[in-house]
């Protein structure tokens, strides 16, 4: 087993140093053939063997974290109720009060009523009176 891993491992960087031909840096661009002012660029990974695979391993351990992370994430949404309108205003109705728990406060339950029309007459609108101005004399 582990001539194999030795075997794959030789085999990785060999190919690595075959394929990456060298690079260039001509002004602004970069190139695999070389140019005049064009400078030599080191492109080869300076991590160890060992310092790849723990990346490795802690990328794939964040792939695991997030996909966990939106599988709650969307049942949570799921499970959610949405909400519905309550009013205009928003704000919860108040509570009736019953005629027993006013008179244990000693509240007088019954509040002054405006006098009630009759259903049938119609809305007056009234103009309110006003007091005369002094004239200065």
């Amino acid at each position: 087993m582990k001539r194999l891993f030795a075997t794959l491992l030789l085999a990785g960087v060999a190919y690595e140093a075959c394929a990456a031909g060298p690079i260039y840096r001509c002004g602004r661009e970069y190139s695999q053939k070389p140019c005049t002012d064009g400078k030599l660029l080191d492109v080869g990974d300076p991590r160890s063997a060992a310092q790849r695979a723990e990346a490795k391993r802690v990328a794939a351990q964040e792939r695991q974290q997030a996909a966990e992370m939106q599988r709650d994430r969307l049942a949570e949404k799921a499970a959610e109720k949405p909400a519905s309108a309550s009013g205009f205003n928003g704000r919860p109705p108040a509570p009736a009060a019953s005629a027993a728990s006013a008179a244990k406060s000693g509240k007088n339950s019954k509040k002054h009523a405006k006098p009630k029309h009759a259903e049938s007459s119609d809305f007056v609108a009234v103009e309110p009176r006003t007091k005369p101005r002094a004239t200065p004399r």
